[in-house]
């Protein structure tokens, strides 16, 4: 199913119920309780009209009215009762509330509060015009009424101080939902923001070493625990023990009692309760905070250095929080539904069964998202993912809808969701329509690789790639570094000192010449789409072979005419998505590990720190990689585009990377040195560990990776 009938399918299931299948009637408010939603307003109103027993006989009617029930409205034309709630609102509203927001009050609550409703037979002026006095008689359940009758003050004041104290744990609720979101969403930036401080590069040092860059324990963190999870780093894990730690904190604060009323029949029953509704409007603020983390484009990706890896390592923590959340809200409402003996009406409810299919779907998302199935079938687990959180949000819309209509606002936190959803897609959007559909032109390397080259399109850092002709998943987008390129005539010099190792031998390596990368780039498949006397511009990613979309690229290997692609652009010179730092005065030396096609990762930046002339320092390269075709078909951008780099490339083996750090520190007396990485999971972590131990000994290191793992 194309993303787009998702969509659809999406907009009809969140059309609003009709209001004879809602369990509540409600008026439509908008905001949250305590910020835009006022639950009881006068109270000393409401509280008349809640006191009241739930059942009684009114002369005239002949009927027994369940003040939950929608036949309540025939209370309206009932003058004993009219007067009744006249006479209480007269006597404990007094002269602080204005009659005109008791009348528009009265018409708006008496008796019920369906949109539409007949207007009461009387006026709150008329029916208090009918009362001389108090009444002496009070109101017992399941009484007949024929006058005016008086409620005890003891059980009003019981109902007042409930619906008081009701409100304002219903404000908690959405004041401790809003922290949660707002500080989850804007402390990434601040703690970005350490970085322009001037903070001395020795005790920067320190703290990289011990506090942000080694894994939380042991010293895996890119290669996944148990083919299940990353291990976070340190400073990834702080971030995610605050979230931790404040949605603890917020479930647990924020409470009080009041005797029991007809809200709630005792003060365990209450608390529990409560702790059920706040733990259900913090799983809802942390569905936008989930989102906001995972979009490609949000204030984390434009205003923090934070990487692609580390928000959507963030976004996973967000949702097993939120998870835990709605379960734990639906575990306790269960409890008080069975202490009610009420489970065999409620479960036949709507929002009962909606709100079971939220958290269902939400829990299910966990099992299919483990790393193991990311990497060998994210086709898979792509549409699963986005089935279940489409299904996770509209049982949580219909749950919401059905329990409450629109009269408390929960529903806000999922507008919210959804507008950063939306946001990030439209902007998506407009990406997608720089350049439109191009043709890609694909090579085969070898058996392990692949080379795509896409005329006519100028940008660089990386890019999403959309292959509509290869798959009915319109939606399904791929991450790859990009190599920039101008077609043109060839360079006249070439600076770099290159050395290639094979095995045990060392020889002398030369870039491929123009006149081979001319072939590559205008061969006869490309004739027809590019004009080799013209500068050109145009771009080049090296693929490893993996299954799914990319199986069937191969299969479109030295096709004629290419492929139609679309492309989804992304400039690191603005957008951070693990953009590598700037080369300064402190950190004038640069060492950079590369593993195979990780050098597509890495070769802009090298390209521009290499042609820079106003810091000065050493620049050294080393290249490992299984595949000499790979080398081969990469030299020509190396020999073109990078100058006063000293590169070592190893075939077929690996670098040992503490001996290459001991040997090229151990020579630095107080330049800063910054390691680089871009290659397989296990080599980025070998060079982790090594560098904030080097860190921790003293040396001024600093570390910068590069990746795109999900």
């Amino acid at each position: 199913m194309p993303i787009f009938q998702l969509l659809a399918t999406l907009v009809v299931l969140l059309q609003v119920p009709k209001r004879s299948e809602a369990q509540i009637e409600g008026r439509q408010n908008h905001g949250l309780i305590g910020y835009g939603i006022s639950m009881y307003d006068p109270m000393c109103a409401s509280a008349c009209t809640s006191v009241f027993p739930q059942t009684i006989n009114c002369m005239g009617t002949g009927d027994s009215v369940d003040d939950e029930s929608p036949s309540n409205q025939i209370l309206a034309t009932c003058e004993p009762y009219l007067e009744s709630i006249a006479w209480c609102i007269h006597e404990h509203c007094g002269d602080g509330v204005e009659q005109e927001k008791l009348e528009s009050w009265w018409l708006s609550n008496i008796p019920g509060q369906v949109p539409g409703q007949k207007a009461p037979k009387l006026t709150y002026k008329e029916a208090l015009s009918l009362v001389s006095k108090k009444p002496t008689e009070t109101i017992k359940n399941g009484a007949t009424l024929t006058q005016a009758v008086s409620v005890p003050e003891s059980s009003y004041a019981n109902e007042y101080e409930q619906e008081k104290v009701y409100e304002k744990v219903e404000t908690n609720h959405s004041k401790y939902g809003l922290i949660i979101f707002i500080t989850g969403a804007i402390a990434p930036i601040f703690i970005s923001s350490i970085r322009f401080l001037p903070i001395p590069s020795r005790l920067m040092v320190g703290i990289n070493s011990y506090l942000i860059d080694p894994p939380l324990f042991g010293k895996r963190h890119a290669v996944p625990l148990f083919n299940t999870g990353l291990v976070p780093t340190r400073d990834q894990a702080i971030f995610i023990g605050y979230l931790l730690i404040i949605n603890i904190v917020l479930s647990a604060v924020g409470y009080q009692t009041a005797k029991p009323g007809t809200l709630y029949p005792t003060p365990s029953y209450q608390i529990t309760s409560y702790i059920s509704n706040r733990l259900g409007v913090l799983s809802f603020a942390n569905l936008p905070l989930l989102i906001f983390f995972s979009g490609r484009n949000t204030l984390l990706v434009w205003m923090t250095d934070w990487s692609r890896s580390t928000l959507l390592l963030i976004h996973r923590w967000i949702a097993l929080i939120s998870t835990i959340e709605a379960s734990l809200h639906s575990v306790l409402y269960l409890v008080l539904v069975i202490w009610e003996t009420d489970y065999d009406a409620k479960s036949q409810l709507a929002f009962w069964y909606w709100g079971i299919i939220a958290v269902v779907a939400m829990s299910l998302i966990f099992p299919f998202s483990v790393v193991k199935i990311r990497q060998i079938q994210y086709e898979a687990f792509l549409i699963l993912h986005i089935f279940l959180a489409i299904l996770a949000i509209v049982g949580s819309w219909y749950h919401i809808k059905y329990r409450y209509v629109d009269e408390r606002g929960y529903e806000t936190w999922l507008y919210m969701a959804m507008a950063i959803w939306g946001f990030d897609r439209g902007i998506r959007a407009l990406r997608i329509s720089r350049f439109g559909m191009k043709r890609a032109f694909v090579t085969e390397i070898d058996s392990r690789y692949l080379r795509v080259d896409i005329p006519h399109v100028k940008c660089q850092g990386h890019a999403y790639f959309h292959i509509p002709s290869l798959t009915w998943r319109s939606w399904e987008s791929h991450p790859f570094s990009i190599i920039p390129q101008v077609i043109e005539d060839p360079p006249t010099t070439i600076n770099s000192t290159t050395v290639i190792e094979s095995g045990n031998r060392v020889e002398n390596f030369r870039p491929a010449s123009w006149e081979k990368k001319s072939n590559i780039i205008s061969s006869s498949r490309m004739d027809h789409w590019i004009n080799s006397k013209v500068e050109t511009s145009a771009l080049t990613l090296y693929i490893k072979r993996r299954q799914g979309i990319i199986a069937l690229l191969a299969s479109k290997a030295n096709l004629m005419n290419g492929i139609p692609v679309v492309i989804e652009p992304y400039n690191e010179r603005f957008f951070s998505f693990g953009g590598l730092p700037e080369r300064t005065t402190e950190y004038p030396n640069t060492i950079c590990f590369v593993g195979g096609v990780g050098i597509t990762g890495v070769l802009p930046f090298l390209t521009k720190i290499s042609t820079a002339d106003d810091v000065h320092g050493k620049v050294k390269l080393y290249w490992a990689s299984r595949s000499q075709a790979l080398v081969d078909s990469i030299a020509d951008q190396l020999g073109s585009q990078l100058t006063n780099i000293e590169m070592s490339v190893s075939i077929g083996q690996r670098y040992d990377i503490k001996a290459v750090l001991e040997a090229e520190l151990g020579s630095e007396i107080g330049e800063g040195t910054t390691i680089v990485v871009c290659g397989p999971a296990s080599m980025s972590d070998e060079v982790r560990y090594h560098v904030a131990a080097f860190g921790r000994s003293g040396i001024n290191v600093r570390l910068a990776e590069k990746s795109f793992s999900w």
